[in-house]
């Protein structure tokens, strides 16, 4: 389970259920999950159930909250990912609220994330999975410094690998 932190803007930490309204809102809108395979047909009830359950999937995800204001902008973590590059490695997850976006917000949780996930998890590599037509995803992955390793496709879709080793 990864632990609470924060950064300049950001309070980031294991998710709640008082996070369920919130976190559903966030996986239900279309815009929010246009490269991410869509909105999420789960209820605001099965998503406080996982939560609380404490599912095994969100053991390596965080609620992002702003400290300004307390609320919760979005989410971040981890999936552990072997089909789509030769090596294992730990995709860095960033999901955030429309309202948010283009702030910087997500080079910030990213910034944190990268030491967190050599440390917390031990690996010697992160891996940015971008749909190929998702150019803030690009971005993203560019200004973390990530390194472009491949093109494949994933859920019927282009997407292009990026990763940063540890050493880096």
């Amino acid at each position: 389970m990864l632990a609470s932190f924060e950064t300049d803007r950001l309070a980031l930490r294991p998710l709640r259920v008082d996070d369920a309204r919130d976190y559903h809102a966030l996986e239900t809108d279309p815009e929010v999950k246009r490269f991410l395979n869509g909105p999420s047909k789960l209820t605001v009830d099965q998503y406080a159930s996982k939560i609380d359950a404490g599912a095994a999937a969100l053991a390596t995800t965080l609620a992002v909250t702003s400290k300004q204001t307390r609320k919760f902008v979005g989410r971040c973590g981890f999936t552990q990912y072997t089909e789509l590059c030769e090596t294992i490695g730990w995709e860095i997850n960033i999901v955030l609220c429309r309202g948010i976006w283009n702030h910087g917000y997500g080079t910030e949780v990213g910034w944190a994330l990268i030491p967190l996930g050599f440390t917390v998890l031990g690996c010697d590599k992160l891996l940015g999975v971008a749909d190929a037509a998702n150019d803030a995803s690009l971005t993203l992955c560019s200004r973390l410094r990530m390194t472009f390793e491949k093109e494949t496709s994933r859920y019927g879709r282009t997407v292009q690998i990026y990763s940063v080793a540890r050493n880096a």
